[in-house]
């Protein structure tokens, strides 16, 4: 993985790579739960050597890294489109993570992203661009799901759009409510200069972006699990932005929302990840949430209503260890701001 995002271009070294058939599955396993399948093989095509890689196993590797990019291709046309009919109608579309991330990438469209994440402002004037947004997508014959107070979502040719009404589970949680007033106050003073060449797509401001990659992998952590590719995202969008981030706000805001305790184990990870730090310079909080990052994902179906919220108390009551070494609150507080948002807000407003 470390050879796939290097920027130099190829080694001689076979060192750590596997040996057997068997050892190369376990590996292409390894990197499709990791969502790093293309970096990885990006890694074994950079080694001059001759490195014994079964053949069937390549081509249907290859054929995998295909799909992915052709994905990719498909998510840019999609996201052209609908951004250029909110453009014609006043609208600014804002790209969360997605195609900001892979951006910071060698190569781009080996970077996975599954969904389309979007927010929407006026271009100009004051109205409810998310709302418009929705309504304009509905006039173009799709079908547009507003089930979900922080987010509406469509479908386009196969690809899946997040309508971001909010970029943030921000319900019964006085924290993330002040973040969510912070990430709207940013966007709205934007001047809408950072174009992504060629679209009508906008990128957000690096302190935005970077916050949001910050929440998001915090949120996945306590919930679901981690995966590389979240730790590699930071690691590469904080290396293509070093000089645009303000880092000493950063690390206030960091402080500010909760997530120290998360945020210095995530780092210290992403710089073993990339071979800045050795694993004998890991500390313990760091190896346990290394632990966690191999384990098997805690995905479960999405449901809504009372049973989604019963099944929310139930990852919140597996992950206590969690709240207890990366957070600054019990699992019980947690679970009491759960209920108080299901109970008293379930339809939030900013």
């Amino acid at each position: 993985m470390r050879l796939g995002i290097a920027l130099s271009d190829n080694t001689d070294s076979t060192e750590g790579w596997p040996k057997t058939e068997e050892e190369w599955n376990d590996l292409k396993v390894l990197a499709d739960q990791q969502g790093l399948a293309a970096v990885v093989l990006d890694g074994v095509d950079k080694c001059r050597n001759n490195i014994s890689i079964p053949a069937q196993l390549k081509l249907k590797w290859i054929g995998e890294i295909l799909r992915c990019e052709s994905l990719s291709s498909l998510q840019c046309v999609v996201a052209k489109d609908f951004s250029k009919l909110f453009y014609r109608n006043g609208i600014r579309t804002y790209v969360l993570k997605g195609m900001i991330v892979a951006e910071c990438y060698p190569k781009p469209n080996h970077r996975l992203s599954v969904d389309i994440d979007c927010y929407l402002l006026p271009d100009k004037g004051v109205f409810d661009a998310w709302s418009l947004g929705n309504e304009l997508i509905e006039k173009k014959g799709f079908r547009v799901n507003r089930d979900f107070y922080k987010n509406s979502s469509f479908e386009i040719s196969g690809v899946n759009i997040e309508n971001h009404q909010y970029l943030t589970p921000f319900r019964g949680n006085e924290r993330l409510i002040a973040l969510e007033k912070l990430f709207q106050s940013l966007l709205k003073q934007d001047d809408g200069q950072d174009v992504i060449e060629g679209t009508n797509l906008y990128r957000p401001p690096v302190m935005v972006s970077a916050l949001f990659l910050i929440e998001h992998a915090y949120s996945h952590f306590l919930h679901e699990g981690l995966t590389w590719r979240m730790v590699l995202d930071w690691q590469m969008f904080s290396r293509r932005h070093r000089d645009k981030i303000d880092w000493t706000e950063l690390e206030a805001r960091v402080d500010e929302f909760g997530f120290r305790r998360f945020y210095d184990s995530f780092c210290r990870l992403g710089g073993y990840l990339v071979g800045d730090i050795t694993v004998d310079e890991l500390q313990l909080a760091d190896k346990m949430m290394l632990e966690d990052i191999w384990a098997p994902l805690d995905v479960h179906e999405t449901v809504t209503g009372l049973r989604g919220k019963f099944a929310l108390a139930g990852n919140t009551w597996r992950a206590r260890w969690k709240y207890r070494h990366f957070t600054d609150i019990s699992w019980l507080r947690a679970l009491c701001i759960q209920t108080k948002g299901f109970l008293f807000e379930n339809n939030p407003k900013i």
